[in-house]
């Protein structure tokens, strides 16, 4: 079996995919920074886990972890750390790169976001395709997967979804509610991450990610709604509310903070959609609907109250 590396391993994609390569008997290496992050994870005491401190702006931490592994799953992500995250993307996603080849990585796998490039896409899109663009000067091969909103408990795109039809029988939105999108469920998209190491077809290629139904925001929240038991949710799209506006409505509304609801908000207005399903040849499985990943995430939110 390969070791390998999950930086972002206490993360809400990182968290789940270190579980599943456990199970499926890897070495794996959990890159962490916030020790109280990890001691919440199932999976710390797990025998085949190396559990490594590491700040991805720190090269000796970084190449400290990266060492005597063979892939390395880049989950790392600094949208929550202020208005420069861009630039703290590039200079991560550099180091990464340079160390790949000074190691002798065999592979890295990214999770970026769905949207085309010449739609002029938000800050938060662009900055996810300009790190695949870095990682892509190592001479190790990238695979990268492209995902629009991915529905589970603790993805920030679907949890301002969820708190808003909760907390909302009446809706002023955006007109994005009716942006047309192509979720995916957190059980196929660690299913994806985990399965491409056993397919070498995936070393090297991007592939496009998405459950089996496009969709819009707004039937998203009609399907959250039904899914939860709540009386039918009436949503008025206008064309006023900005996304600075509408990240100051979710702020009021939501946990989310309007710093993180803003960059997300900006992305709601461009179509994510699949443009190709390669990925579906190469890995075959079932993939969750919209009211199957919704129902599955509302059972685990409840056992996590009880």
């Amino acid at each position: 079996m390969e070791r390998v590396l999950v930086l972002g391993s206490t993360g809400y994609v990182g968290s789940r995919l270190v579980k599943r390569l456990l199970d499926k008997g890897y070495c794996v290496r959990a890159g962490w920074r916030t020790r109280n992050k990890l001691d919440g994870q199932s999976w710390k005491g797990h025998p085949n886990l190396d559990a490594v401190q590491v700040d991805v702006f720190n090269s000796d931490e970084l190449k400290r972890a990266m060492k005597d592994c063979d892939v390395v799953f880049y989950l790392i992500h600094s949208m929550y750390s202020g208005k420069d995250y861009e630039e703290m993307d590039r200079t991560a996603a550099r180091s990464i790169a340079s160390l790949s080849d000074e190691i002798g990585i065999k592979r890295i796998i990214y999770l970026s976001g769905l949207g085309r490039e010449e739609d002029s896409l938000s800050r938060h899109l662009r900055s996810r395709k300009e790190v695949d663009r870095i990682l892509r000067t190592s001479r190790t091969p990238i695979t990268t997967f492209q995902a629009a909103m991915i529905i589970g408990p603790g993805s920030a795109s679907f949890e301002i979804m969820r708190f808003l039809v909760d907390r909302l029988p009446v809706m002023i939105t955006p007109r994005w509610v009716r942006t047309k999108t192509q979720p995916i469920s957190i059980e196929d998209t660690v299913l994806y991450l985990v399965r491409c190491l056993e397919k070498p077809e995936t070393v090297g290629e991007t592939f496009d990610i998405g459950g089996p139904e496009i969709t819009t925001y707004h039937e998203l929240m009609r399907a959250y709604a039904k899914e939860a038991g709540l009386a039918k949710r009436i949503v008025f799209p206008i064309p006023l509310l900005t996304p600075r506006l509408s990240s100051y409505w979710v702020d009021l509304i939501t946990p989310i903070q309007a710093s993180i609801a803003r960059p997300l908000i900006e992305g709601l207005s461009h179509e994510t959609i699949c443009s190709e399903n390669r990925i579906r040849e190469i890995i075959p499985q079932k993939l969750l609907s919209i009211r199957e990943s919704i129902h599955l995430t509302l059972s685990e939110i409840e056992i996590k109250k009880q």
